[in-house]
């Protein structure tokens, strides 16, 4: 099944792609889409996602421009054609 990457910000300029085809199994998470996306983009791509075992907190991660964490978070299910992105928070004062 193939699922969309967008990264933005620093992850966009690491991954040097606007915009990332991934082929995952029917069923898949938005968390097994991100593995996929660390495994193509390698240690740098890891330190900048993740945080130990987790998705750093300073990331806002999308599913079709829809916020994760208000449907089932890493654990939501992609279908075909969805677009996953990740976001740097943006912090302002």
């Amino acid at each position: 099944m193939r699922v969309m990457f967008k990264p933005f910000g620093p992850l966009r300029r690491l991954l040097k792609e606007n915009l990332i085809e991934i082929e995952v199994p029917s069923g898949s998470t938005v968390r097994e889409v991100i593995s996929q996306v660390i495994e193509i983009g390698g240690p740098n791509v890891n330190r900048l996602i993740m945080n130990e075992s987790r998705i750093s907190g300073n990331l806002i991660v999308l599913l079709n421009k829809k916020d994760v964490a208000t449907l089932n978070g890493e654990a939501t299910v992609v279908s075909e054609d969805d677009v996953v992105s990740i976001l740097p928070h943006v912090q302002g004062g």
